[in-house]
């Protein structure tokens, strides 16, 4: 058995979490549930390898991943989601928004349209702008809280010359885990446009009961799939991504890019990846146990302190999206409750598109007796509105 309950002290570690959040929100002492960070001490293995890397050799030269980085990643992925990998389909990356910009400088060119599906994770707006090119928005479909593709919309807007589409899978802040069929009907709506695919993965194995995660490359084996341990293991400071690509034009085509820009994770991302994809399978169903409690536990809170939020358990991440426009009030006026009143700091939902500015994303990948006090502040300050 692993232990979630410790709450580790990361402050003045220069953690972007717990010591940036003067910068991001005006105030020092917040409690944070906002960047998309686990506060849970890292795998016991990774921090080994890691340790005995330092102490077997005192040089970090340059390097390179090994033959044991690939077979990590390739049994993983066969293991937990059926994917069939060789090590010819993995380009090894820094980031997964590195590899997103890569791979939209690798096949489009400035001006071209690339769709997404709002509300969805910040940088997926930004980086598209930033390169350049149109972005082209199809909301999803808000029915009761379960969020859904419009196909139709998204159909009409592929016609209209769309290049790519980057789809967020699972999906971040909404949770969902994309069904099958869906996912076909993505992939068939690609095809018959010429739109390439691109799957951002980097959830994939937070999933809670009762759900599956499918890889677009299963589905779609001309697909692009982004991905990373670092948001299951809480790695993200080290840097490494991967890039799964089956068709070798496009990751031919992706490499290029990669290679003339010397686009690769450091050693000691090489080190933590191989691990945690050897050794941590028991660890991540335990994380997930754990953060599938932590989500009723917000839902059953809210149904009871503050019945006018709206939200659900997540199929998938550790990010929960609470509506909040009961409260009728503006996102300055629910900002400045959460910052001043609840001292607390969460995403605000009008980082996820235009239409979602009464709403908040939460992290709750922390221990269960800080996110109760969270809650409690919470609450608190709502009650005198």
């Amino acid at each position: 058995m692993y232990n979630f309950d410790i709450l580790l002290q990361r402050k003045y570690t220069d953690c972007t979490k717990w010591d940036a959040i003067k910068r991001d929100f005006g105030k020092d002492g917040l409690m944070p549930f906002w960047v998309a960070d686990a506060d849970f001490p890292v795998f016991d293995e990774i921090h080994k390898a890691l340790a005995l890397r330092i102490g077997k050799n005192q040089t970090y030269g340059y390097t390179f991943a090994g033959d044991q980085y690939f077979t990590s990643l390739i049994n993983w992925n066969w293991a937990r989601h059926n994917l069939e990998l060789c090590k010819e389909d993995i380009l090894p990356v820094p980031g997964v928004v590195t590899a997103l910009a890569i791979v939209l400088l690798a096949t489009t060119k400035e001006n071209d349209k690339v769709l997404i599906n709002p509300p969805v994770y910040t940088p997926f707006f930004s980086t598209v702008k930033d390169l350049s090119r149109q972005l082209v928005l199809s909301p999803l479909i808000n029915r009761n809280g379960h969020y859904e593709f419009d196909f139709q919309d998204m159909e009409k807007k592929f016609a209209d010359g769309v290049k790519v589409y980057v789809m967020c899978s699972p999906h971040n802040p909404v949770g969902r885990v994309w069904t099958t069929e869906e996912l076909e009907r993505v992939s068939q709506l690609c095809k018959k446009y010429h739109v390439l695919l691109v799957s951002d993965e980097i959830h994939c194995d937070i999933v809670y009961s009762g759900h599956k995660h499918i890889p677009i490359l299963n589905i779609d084996p001309d697909a692009i799939l982004l991905t990373a341990p670092s948001k299951t293991f809480n790695i993200a400071g080290l840097k490494g991504s991967t890039i799964f690509i089956k068709n070798e034009t496009t990751r031919a085509q992706v490499d290029f890019w990669i290679q003339n820009m010397h686009l690769y994770p450091n050693l000691f991302a090489f080190q933590a990846t191989t691990a945690a994809y050897t050794k941590g399978a028991e660890w991540v169903d335990e994380l997930n146990a754990y953060l599938e409690s932590n989500a009723n536990f917000v839902v059953e809170f809210l149904s009871k302190k503050m019945p006018k939020v709206v939200t659900y358990v997540p199929e998938s991440t550790y990010l929960m999206w609470l509506d909040l426009s009961a409260y009728g009030m503006t996102s300055k006026e629910i900002e400045s409750v959460l910052i001043n009143e609840a001292n607390v700091a969460l995403n605000p939902g009008e980082e996820y598109g235009t239409d979602f500015d009464q709403f908040v994303r939460m992290n709750i990948a922390v221990p269960k007796s800080y996110l109760q006090r969270g809650l409690e502040q919470i609450a608190a300050a709502f009650d005198k509105h």
